[in-house]
């Protein structure tokens, strides 16, 4: 399901942004509503990331239980990740 969000939402971004170009234009109101537009079709690719970002962080964490849950069930402990440190840790 989460690989076919960001698809499917950039369709659906470009359908709302194409229409309303076509009806700016076609109305003749010009820049004014094609920045109407543009700052529309943004607020929804805001809305749109944050959800997958939900989304993605809720399936990681849904992961982590199951992969906690089957060491358990072996009697190990489950390995801490180490948190990246801060900065660059490779070299350019």
């Amino acid at each position: 399901m989460i690989p076919l969000a960001a698809p499917l939402g950039r369709l659906v971004l470009t359908a709302a942004a194409s229409a309303g170009i076509v009806k700016a234009v076609s109305d003749g109101r010009g820049s004014a509503a094609l920045r109407r537009v543009a700052v529309g079709s943004t607020k929804l690719g805001i809305r749109a990331s944050r959800a997958a970002e939900v989304g993605v962080e809720r399936t990681r964490l849904g992961a982590g239980d199951i992969v906690a849950q089957a060491y358990a069930e072996l009697g190990e402990t489950a390995p801490v990740r180490q948190a990246p440190a801060a900065g660059h840790d490779h070299q350019h």
